[in-house]
């Protein structure tokens, strides 16, 4: 069955290369095991207010990184790691469009530790600040990460793009 299959993928690409049929035919008259277009749960899907609720992160060397933390209840925590110290954003989360994603921050803080924060107080209220994500859930091979890329970094009316990597892959915790 596994030759026969790679047999059929290896003509298609032919056929495809040669112009015969275009790759979006094919994909569309391919056969298939289930109904669903990602059988095995592996795939990308746009973002919704049940996918995005957890804990993401993405952790480098020497204490630089990111967290996200998305409640029910639409509010967001947002920690930006950077060595030895780190940024802290709380806010009300949105989704529009389906693949973006709108954190409307209302406080920050600095904090001179990366381990043992103090996520309660010592807050200051953040003027005209958001932070805008294109993006989505990716699941493959049973893991699910959350993949943004910022739209608009926005803190206190001036725009911060520098605080976000052009492409962030945040695992769930």
């Amino acid at each position: 069955m596994l030759r026969g299959m790679r047999i059929y993928a290896a003509f298609i690409a032919f056929v495809c290369a040669t112009g015969l049929i275009s790759t979006h035919a094919h994909l569309i008259a391919a056969p298939t095991r289930a109904t669903s277009p990602h059988a095995s749960g592996d795939g990308e899907t746009p973002f919704s207010f049940k996918n995005v609720i957890g804990t993401w992160s993405c952790a480098y060397p020497d204490n630089y990184g990111y967290r996200f933390i998305f409640d029910a209840n639409y509010r967001a925590l947002v920690i930006v790691y950077l060595n030895s110290s780190s940024v802290i954003f709380r806010g009300i989360y949105t989704i529009e469009q389906g693949n973006r994603l709108r954190i409307n921050i209302s406080d920050m803080k600095n904090e001179p530790r990366t381990a043992g924060l103090n996520i309660h107080s010592g807050f200051t209220r953040a003027k005209s600040s958001y932070f805008l994500f294109t993006g989505s859930i990716v699941k493959k091979n049973n893991r699910v990460a959350m993949h943004l890329k910022p739209a608009a970094i926005i803190i206190d009316g001036n725009s911060s793009e520098g605080y976000f990597e052009p492409l962030m892959k945040l695992s769930k915790n």
